[in-house]
């Protein structure tokens, strides 16, 4: 048995379509229809886009370091110094990105070992404080 190929298109109906069907239930029946929508609801969905866009860009930067932050802090300057060499460096160099992924399957079982052991959680701050050390003097032997 043969399908026809655009009656088989014309039943799919887009993820686009099934959430604003959310929003109005009669909006995908009516675009099929050949309704056009009101300057009204163009303008609402504009805005719709232009949030969907900012909130995309600003999920994009990967405030994650998982170490650091338990170390330091979200916020502290080492964090954001060891992201610049992940984002900056780690993440152009040759197996960096294999590093960066080992790290982050890692560190949530190293965070958790270090709470439980006074020891490692000293072990692993005096790793971490010269890890920030020596990116910190890199970047300024870099500049000059």
């Amino acid at each position: 048995m043969r399908h026809d190929k655009s009656k088989r298109k014309s039943e799919w109906i887009s993820a686009s379509d099934v959430g604003r069907s959310e929003f109005c239930p009669n909006s995908v029946a009516l675009k099929y229809a050949g309704a056009k929508p009101s300057r009204r609801a163009v303008a609402a969905q504009d805005r719709g886009n232009l949030k969907h866009e900012q909130f995309n860009r600003q999920i994009s930067i990967d405030k994650r370091c998982y170490v650091a932050s338990y170390l330091y802090g979200m916020e502290d300057q080492r964090t954001e110094t060891l992201r610049q060499f992940r984002d900056n460096t780690l993440d152009y160099m040759p197996g960096g990105r294999i590093l960066i992924a080992v790290y982050y399957r890692l560190s949530p079982m190293v965070i958790e070992i270090s709470k439980r052991s006074s020891w490692i959680d000293l072990l692993l701050r005096r790793i971490v404080d010269r890890l920030v050390l020596w990116v910190e003097l890199r970047g300024k032997s870099h500049v000059s």
